[in-house]
């Protein structure tokens, strides 16, 4: 209950009734019981107000990827389906969050809220070649705490020949909260978003032979199927061909300023 308070205070949405009688609820639990003498003589005691909660601590369940001005964000279907209620956390501003869309050919989906972007992704107007390529991703939780975030050009690659339609299987480091994180190329456009990882220990064929190299092996929706749910939808979103980032310039940056956090309820 206190949590709720604190969030609604954040967010500037209205308490609910039982949040709100929760302090006059308090008040009388610890008010004497009333007897026939004359009444006591009230005094005064300090005013409290709720602590502030600081949104740059709190931990996400996943992340998602603002897409266009409106503040769209494209995430991961398996995230939100099922939540009561759904917050996105970006720095230091906390929203609350709306299902807009939800995938059927693909775990993707969209969610609306109060926040906008300083930057909308661009998603890659031509899709990756099969070969190796350098790439980068990383969740919302991983990016806040990533030490050399100001110098992280790449992390992981793609795997040779995983380009296919319907999924991209990548070599990536990925931790918990990395669902719905944006898949860089070396151009800084989005060429795909984490979804899943690859386990060799069922079978999987998108994972490698040895158990301790499957574990690093994530699975991404790629761009083309990306931009065709998008389209299918009337979602608005930009694709180029156009390098967002020089071949050097920390891609680690340009994901952090794209990407916010996805806080689940219930």
């Amino acid at each position: 209950m206190r949590m709720a308070v604190a969030l609604a205070w954040v967010v500037g949405l209205p308490l609910t009734s039982a949040a709100a009688a929760e302090p006059a609820a308090l008040l009388a639990a610890s008010a004497p019981a009333s007897s026939s003498g004359p009444a006591p003589t009230p005094t005064s005691s300090p005013t409290t107000t709720p602590a502030r909660v600081d949104a740059t601590a709190l931990d996400v369940n996943a992340t998602g990827i603002f897409i266009n001005e409106a503040g769209d964000v494209l995430t991961a279907r398996h995230v939100v389906a099922a939540c009561r209620s759904l917050f996105v956390i970006k720095d230091a501003r906390v929203a609350r969050a709306r299902v807009k869309v939800l995938g059927t050919d693909h775990d993707l989906a969209v969610v609306g809220s109060a926040l906008r972007p300083l930057l909308a992704a661009a998603f890659a107007h031509t899709p990756p070649g099969g070969g190796t390529q350098p790439v980068f991703a990383a969740g919302y939780d991983a990016l806040r705490r990533m030490p050399d975030r100001a110098t992280a050009v790449f992390n992981g690659l793609t795997r040779p020949g995983a380009a296919r339609a319907d999924d991209l299987t990548l070599l990536l480091p990925a931790t918990h909260g990395a669902s719905g994180a944006a898949v860089l190329d070396g151009a800084g456009r989005v060429i795909g978003v984490i979804t899943d990882r690859a386990d060799v220990a069922a079978g999987d064929p998108r994972a490698i032979a040895t158990r301790a190299d499957a574990a690093r092996y994530v699975v991404a929706v790629p761009v083309d199927a990306i931009k065709t749910f998008l389209h299918v939808n009337g979602i608005p979103y930009e694709e180029t061909d156009a390098p967002q980032l020089e071949p050097l310039q920390p891609h680690a940056a340009r994901a952090a300023t794209l990407q916010v956090g996805i806080l689940c309820g219930g």
